[in-house]
């Protein structure tokens, strides 16, 4: 319940440097800085009116299939913050739109093979072991159609893999709420998703 504050490590300004030294002499400080995340929370709700009559004449579950479809939207509106993020009466939801590395694409609605090994590669490799791919349905249909010059496609499907695609050896995840290749638009999303924190006050109810 309440706020929760995260601490985290900065070394974005300012760092803890190594460096030789003479005997006797005094060091010099330097360090990093901790600041912290402050989460809050929020209220979500949805109401879906069903006619009694339509309750008693069903010959089947007709509520328990609008409590599974509206679980159904609760967990495409939280992917969709977790993503894009929000603003809630003055508060800034973040999700993934706090991430700082990137790379540009050369064009709008394209991107190459070379742009997402650039991207790839922007993530230190110490966090690599765990990190995935998050695209529009749209992005990767494209990818798949890319291919090399000898016409062999780029992008394979993987039967060991979870969700059976992988890009450059990582897993493809796929989400409607993701951008589509636009300008000014993230299309592409890649790194280690551990560091997404989310606060959960109270369970989901539904009456």
């Amino acid at each position: 319940k309440g706020t929760l504050s995260i601490p985290y490590y900065d070394e974005s300004t300012q760092s803890i440097t190594v460096a030789f030294a003479e005997e006797f002499k005094s060091l010099t400080s330097s360090s990093g800085k901790y600041a912290n995340i402050q989460l809050k929370g929020y209220l979500a709700g949805a109401l879906t009116k069903i006619s009694k009559s339509l309750i008693n004449n069903s010959q089947f579950d007709i509520v328990g299939e609008v409590i599974k479809s509206m679980a159904e939207k609760i967990a495409e509106f939280i992917e969709n913050v977790l993503l894009n993020g929000a603003t809630v009466g003055g508060d800034t939801i973040e999700g993934l739109t706090g991430i700082k590395n990137g790379i540009a694409a050369a064009a709008a609605n394209k991107i190459t093979m070379d742009e997402l090994i650039r991207l790839k590669d922007s993530v230190k490799d110490v966090y690599q072991r765990n990190a995935c791919f998050i695209m529009h349905p749209e992005t990767r249909t494209y990818l798949r159609t890319l291919k090399d010059a000898n016409g062999r496609y780029l992008m394979q499907d993987d039967v060991t893999s979870e969700f059976g695609t992988t890009l450059l050896g990582k897993p493809v995840f796929v989400s409607d709420n993701a951008n589509k290749m636009e300008a000014g638009k993230v299309a592409v999303i890649y790194g280690d998703l551990s560091g997404l924190a989310v606060k959960v006050s109270e369970e989901s109810s539904i009456q």
